[in-house]
C-alpha cells in the first residue's frame, strides 16, 4: 500500500538543471496537500588552511561576514526578493496555470526555506529526519557527452536514506 506524501524534501544546487525537479516536487506538494521544504547546503568551499589564514590576516568578524554573505546570496536566490511564502505560492500558481489545475486545487500545506552549511548528503540526510520527510527530489545534471548524470553527492544520498529518493533529469535542450 502506498503511503501518503506529508512532507517532501527538494535539494537544489540552485543551477538550471534543478528546475526540472522543483516543478516535479511542487505537483506532488499540490497532488497531496503535502509540506514543501526547499534546501541549499552551502558546503565548504576552502580548505581549513585557507580559512585559518583568512581569520589570521582579517579576524574572525570578517570571516563571519563572508560565510553570513554567502548565506544571504543563497537564500536570494531561493526566494528572490519576495518573501518565502509568496515565491512558493507564486511558483506553484505558475505550475498549476501551466498544468491546466485549478485554483481551488491547486494549494499545498506549508513551505519551508532552508539554507544550511556542512556536507550536502549529511544535511539532505539530517534535514529530511528533521521536517519528517517521506520523499527527498533531487535534479540530476548533464554529464559528459550530454547524458544525464548522477554524481557523488546523489548516489551518497540514495545509500544514506531510510526514505525513497526521486531523482529527476534535467530539461532536454
Amino acid at each position: 500500500m502506498f503511503k501518503p506524501l506529508k512532507s517532501i524534501l527538494f535539494a537544489t544546487t540552485l543551477l538550471e538543471n534543478c528546475k526540472p525537479a522543483f516543478d516535479f516536487a511542487a505537483s506532488l506538494a499540490i497532488k497531496y496537500q503535502a509540506t514543501l521544504v526547499l534546501l541549499h547546503v552551502i558546503e565548504k568551499s576552502v580548505p581549513d588552511y585557507v580559512e585559518g589564514r583568512i581569520k589570521g590576516l582579517f579576524g574572525d568578524e570578517y570571516w563571519k561576514q563572508i560565510e553570513e554573505k554567502q548565506e544571504k546570496d543563497a537564500k536570494q536566490v531561493l526566494i528572490g526578493k519576495q518573501s518565502a511564502s509568496s515565491m512558493i505560492r507564486e511558483a506553484l500558481e505558475n505550475f498549476c496555470e501551466v498544468a491546466g489545475i485549478s485554483n481551488e486545487d491547486c494549494g499545498y500545506n506549508t513551505r519551508e526555506i532552508v539554507v544550511s552549511h556542512g556536507d550536502a548528503i549529511d544535511e539532505i540526510i539530517a534535514q529530511s529526519e528533521k521536517f519528517n520527510c517521506d520523499l527527498i527530489v533531487l535534479g540530476a545534471r548533464k554529464g559528459f557527452l550530454s547524458t544525464n548524470s548522477i554524481g557523488p553527492t546523489i548516489k551518497g544520498v540514495m545509500r544514506a536514506s531510510k526514505i525513497s529518493v526521486m531523482v529527476v533529469p534535467p530539461a532536454k535542450a
